[in-house]
């Protein structure tokens, strides 16, 4: 069954499109206006001689003010969330394409134009204050009016086809006049118009190709960061003047691999099974990103660590009324599993002291000064997070100077948000399988040792799983874990959450109930 989109999902759409073009087509429009001032040979002339033939029509301003209408109505007229959603993106990647073209190719348009006398004169005095004439190869005009085209074409269906018929005719019939206003407002030349063309093909096939809005997003935020990084360097290169070459190419060296970095990222979540491929975020067997990742990465590795520290504070200032707020939960009286952020190192001790023994410091040590029966740890730390390091190396530094426990580290690369279902079941299974074969080689050590010293004592496993900020990835894994050993089932999973990590952010379309019913049934299956 089709699900139709909210009315609040359509603002949202609509909102992002919008302000992703007023943002990157002014901020172009903007260098290409302080580039032609300073530096006018650099700026592109693309008339030919056709287009001294294409007349001047003052009313063709009227079906140029409609790709702004359409544009906007366009949001409310398809019926799909997923229609919704590849409108969305067509018209992302239309702006963000084009404003990068904007930007290397600075273009003006070469003829001048005068403001009509008549009753258009409004019409020409609006765009002459809210669009410059430059940003013209390629013309988003032309782009948006066949991508609007393309995307409204099934709108209306109807079981008599000369409704649908008439409603297809006139569509064609208004983008078609959207495009040729182009040229016949003396806005954009012919090469523009081809310009275009050619990008609105290149983003129909690709946007089929897009598998979904995390791709979109780390293009969006690449692009965005290489043009603010890139003009933000022209311009304090030119009022400096000190050094200005150097300046102005030091920028756009940092700008080209930002730009690099996340488009770097947006192939991995494009990746259908991105957790087969380890190569994206290599770590070494202690959970540190190697050299080769912090050099593909920089920029989304400080980001993430900077939303580490975020998840430190956020669990500090939301659980003042306890002090620990990352409590582990009891499979078993031999097994118990904590999810949690990437723990900062001087949290560690009190951490761990919490986790293994219940107790604060001090009150460890005046029970380890008692004669009670010795019980033994392990921690098994399952690092979720591709982004960062993890905390498994000095989680294992404290834990050896302070109650001498194994600590061993797993390591399953997730990417922030991406949808748990498109990890491959068999590298879930093959992850709990290793848990497992961790948890019974060490109580099997445990018994042989205790008998042979004639110790009373028990042995305790912690499963640590944690991702950036312990609200997702960490949590929603671990839901995994407890179907796959039966702790939980597919009726009380989402009440457990409730009750233990009420701050979790596990949307349905994260957590999918079909890969929750897989895991649960797994065993029943297998075994």
């Amino acid at each position: 069954m089709l699900q139709t989109p909210s009315n609040l999902n359509r603002f949202k759409q609509l909102g992002l499109a919008l302000s992703i073009f007023y943002l990157l087509y002014n901020l172009t429009t903007v260098y290409s206006v302080s580039l032609y001032t300073l530096y006018p040979s650099q700026i592109h002339n693309l008339a030919t001689p056709f287009d001294s033939m294409i007349p001047f029509i003052p009313a063709m301003i009227v079906p140029y003010s409609w790709s702004l209408i359409l544009f906007m109505a366009s949001f409310f007229l398809v019926r799909t969330s997923t229609q919704l959603s590849l409108l969305t993106y067509r018209l992302i990647l239309a702006t963000i394409f084009a404003c990068l073209i904007f930007y290397f190719y600075p273009a003006r348009f070469s003829f001048s134009r005068s403001i009509p006398d008549d009753w258009t004169q409004f019409g020409y005095q609006f765009l002459q204050l809210v669009d410059k004439p430059f940003n013209q190869l390629p013309s988003l005009h032309v782009s948006y009016a066949m991508l609007l085209g393309v995307s409204l074409w099934d709108v209306v269906a109807s079981k008599k086809r000369w409704i649908s018929a008439a409603y297809r005719l006139l569509l064609t019939g208004i983008c078609t006049l959207i495009a040729l206003s182009t040229v016949l407002t003396y806005q954009h030349h012919l090469l523009d118009m081809f310009g275009g063309v050619v990008l609105a093909v290149l983003v129909l096939i690709l946007s089929n190709r897009i598998r979904n809005a995390l791709v979109i997003k780390h293009l969006i935020l690449g692009v965005i960061g290489f043009l603010l990084i890139a003009i933000a360097g022209f311009y304090f290169a030119n009022m400096s003047m000190i050094a200005s070459e150097v300046v102005e190419d030091l920028a756009i060296i940092i700008a080209s691999y930002w730009l690099i970095s996340f488009t770097m990222l947006a192939c991995a979540y494009q990746q259908e099974k991105p957790i087969r491929d380890t190569r994206w975020f290599q770590k070494s067997s202690s959970g540190r990103l190697t050299v080769y990742t912090w050099m593909k990465f920089v920029p989304i590795i400080i980001i993430y660590n900077g939303m580490s520290f975020l998840g430190q504070w956020y669990f500090k200032v939301f659980s003042k009324s306890q002090k620990y707020p990352l409590t582990p939960y009891a499979i078993n009286d031999k097994v118990k599993v904590v999810a949690s952020p990437r723990l900062m190192q001087t949290d560690l001790s009190s951490h761990l002291t919490y986790w293994l023994f219940g107790s604060s410091s001090l009150e460890l040590r005046s029970s380890l000064e008692s004669n009670r029966p010795a019980v033994c740890h392990q921690i098994i730390v399952v690092d979720l997070a591709a982004e960062i390091s993890s905390h498994a190396h000095n989680l294992r530094i404290a834990a050896n100077s302070s109650v001498s426990t194994t600590v061993h580290y797993l390591y399953l690369p997730l990417l922030d948000l991406q949808p748990l279902n498109d990890v491959l079941l068999q590298d879930y299974i093959n992850l709990f399988k290793q848990i497992d074969a961790l948890i019974r080689s060490a109580e099997t050590q445990a018994f042989v040792t205790n008998n042979k010293d004639k110790v009373d004592g028990s042995f305790i496993t912690l499963i640590n799983f944690h991702c950036v900020m312990g609200l997702s990835r960490s949590i929603g894994v671990q839901v995994l874990y407890l179907l796959y050993c039966g702790t939980l089932t597919v009726y009380n999973y989402q009440s457990w959450i409730e009750q233990h990590y009420p701050n979790a952010h596990l949307k349905d379309a994260y957590l999918p109930k079909s890969l929750v019913e897989t895991m649960a049934n797994y065993k029943s299956v297998t075994y």
